[in-house]
């Protein structure tokens, strides 16, 4: 009898405290939509920092993000776990946020990364 094997899609993981701002969710997934990167979010416990960390590197595509009141975190599995790409404040502008979201696309695809607005 053959194995059924379940296909797994590749995402880039989000994990969110409870307490996160759902704009702040949504802003970031349309930013990973814009680049046309499959995510996946889900609730996770800690500050951004290590969410940000566990959603990397649970993620077949080694990229996460990780969100809670206070801030967001962009975080790639190669890096050392208290060195992620991208932290910003939760409440950042939008397209700040939105920007964010896209990088962690661009990561995936090796494109160059947006400049985020850190007024």
């Amino acid at each position: 009898m053959p194995v059924i094997q379940e296909r797994i899609k590749p995402t880039v993981h989000v994990r969110c405290a409870e307490d996160a701002p759902q704009e702040v969710l949504r802003q970031l997934q349309y930013g990973m939509e814009e680049e046309g990167i499959p995510w996946e979010a889900a609730a996770g416990t800690g500050d951004a920092l290590s969410l940000a960390w566990e959603a990397a590197r649970s993620s077949r595509l080694e990229v996460g993000i990780g969100l809670d009141q206070q801030a967001l975190v962009l975080h790639y599995s190669k890096l050392e776990r208290e060195q992620p790409l991208f932290r910003i404040p939760a409440n950042s502008g939008m397209e700040t946020v939105r920007a964010l979201g896209a990088n962690a696309a661009r990561l995936v695809k090796k494109l160059p990364l947006k400049a985020l607005d850190r007024r």
